[in-house]
């Protein structure tokens, strides 16, 4: 018999016929030393499971390499949704305000992540290749699609919605084939991983801005969607998981999607993680558009995309090397708290191009750390067989989070006469909260707020 108990008086009891009764009192906080025990005791028993070698086989590096080309065409496209929203506020969408126009490219970033919980669990029953393969296909009909598209509900279904599930479906079965292959080195081989979302965000500015300006709109979103799609081949033929999916079997909803919530560190930590969503994109939506707003010109200000994705390079790799050494929660934690402190130091006030451009390049650094590093938090206190599954509770999650991120700012933009501050303001202040959050799913984890975890 399995008992759960909460400080106020809630209890769970499993009868002999395997029923649930339940008592329900002022619900308060949660204590589960049996499921702490059965998280702790499948963590602890994958290791010596007679598979390949973690951290150092061959089939690791392929499936890292395959992998880091999967999460370049796909956040990779992601990341650099500044550049529509402002040629969309200039060009065809121009009479839609910035609220209306950056539900296409929330809606993007929702979808992309939200899928995440149905993928998750299609990985753990039949492995990434059967997703990745057609994901290539629909987000490259999806990009095809919006070269040709004119109207607002055109972009939306081609652009935020064909787009973001073919990516999902490409991206989410990446990030768990790198947690299957590593567990010393996890973080730093999710850092490369998820570096090739920043890669392709330093590149499809350019080949945009390039081509935009002498073939137009169209034939500069088909040559970004031809090179993708190339990238994404590499991923369809190396990208492999190190433990062989059993095949189809019944889904566990109750198990995949509620279970997890009862171990308090995963909850404290995906709260943070939403909390953290809500502001993070925000800056990435908007700098190209409050640039312009201050005397930028247009071609400089996508460049900032470019810049702010290099700079982030380096932010999804050298936390993630941080975190393997000194603990993966005091890295995404401080990571998180950098970005939304210097969202409020600098990007509020910043209205000449030289701090900009600081701004750019320092908030590419921590948020690049931001949308990576927890990915190895969530798969450091997560059994290897459930890590596809609980990556996209989370992702699905906080999904929501990105979804209504972008058109609170625009709002608060328009509400504000066209000014930036308030919007900045909102993402640092959420960025900085959501931190917190992550330090409690430490100590809840640990017990010590000073350990290396």
């Amino acid at each position: 018999m399995v008992k759960s108990e909460f400080s106020s008086g809630y209890s769970t009891r499993v009868n002999s016929d395997g029923d649930e009764d339940y008592n329900i009192a002022n619900t308060a906080v949660y204590k589960s030393e049996s499921a702490a025990d059965e998280n702790t005791a499948l963590l602890s028993s994958e290791k010596n499971d007679g598979l390949e070698a973690l951290d150092v086989s061959r089939g690791a590096w392929m499936s890292l390499i395959g992998s880091t080309s999967g999460m370049l065409t796909t956040f990779g496209y992601v990341v650099v949704i500044g550049i529509f929203q402002e040629y969309y506020q200039s060009n065809q969408l121009m009479n839609y305000s910035p609220s209306e126009i950056s539900w296409i490219t929330s809606m993007e970033i929702f979808l992309t992540i939200f899928m995440a919980a149905f993928v998750g669990a299609a990985y753990d029953v039949i492995g990434p290749k059967p997703l990745i393969i057609p994901g290539t296909i629909l987000m490259t009909v999806g990009i095809m699609l919006t070269s040709i598209s004119t109207q607002y509900y055109q972009i939306m279904l081609s652009q935020g919605v064909l787009t973001a599930i073919g990516g999902a479906m490409i991206f989410h079965a990446c990030a768990p084939a790198i947690s299957s292959w590593f567990d010393k080195y996890r973080a730093t081989a999710l850092g490369i991983g998820n570096a090739g979302s920043a890669l392709g965000g330093v590149f499809i500015p350019v080949i945009f801005r390039q081509v935009v300006d002498y073939a137009g709109f169209g034939w500069a979103v088909r040559a970004i969607g031809f090179v993708l799609l190339f990238v994404s081949s590499i991923s369809c033929l190396l990208t492999t998981s190190r433990v062989p999916p059993p095949g189809p079997q019944k889904i566990d909803l109750y198990k995949t999607y509620i279970v997890p919530f009862k171990y308090l560190p995963f909850t404290f930590t995906a709260v943070g993680v939403f909390i953290v969503y809500w502001g993070v994109f925000i800056p990435q939506n908007y700098i190209p558009s409050h640039a312009v707003a201050h005397g930028v010109s247009p071609g400089l200000a996508n460049y900032l995309i470019s810049i702010l994705n290099a700079v982030s390079i380096f932010g999804r790799i050298l936390p993630g090397m941080f975190a393997d050494k000194f603990g993966r929660f005091n890295s995404y934690f401080l990571c998180c708290f950098m970005a939304g402190l210097l969202t409020l130091a600098i990007w509020i006030p910043a209205q000449s191009v030289g701090v900009i451009i600081l701004y750019a390049a320092s908030y590419g650094f921590f948020s690049g750390a931001a949308t990576s590093v927890w990915h190895s938090v969530i798969a450091d206190i997560s059994p290897s067989e459930e890590i596809g599954a609980r990556l996209g509770t989370v992702n699905s999650f906080m999904s929501f989070a990105t979804l209504s991120g972008g058109p609170i700012a625009g709002a608060i933009i328009t509400s504000n006469g066209g000014e930036y501050y308030g919007a900045a303001t909102f993402a640092g202040v959420v960025m900085i909260v959501g931190s917190f959050f992550i330090l409690a799913g430490k100590v809840a984890h640990t017990g010590d707020i000073w350990s290396r975890k």
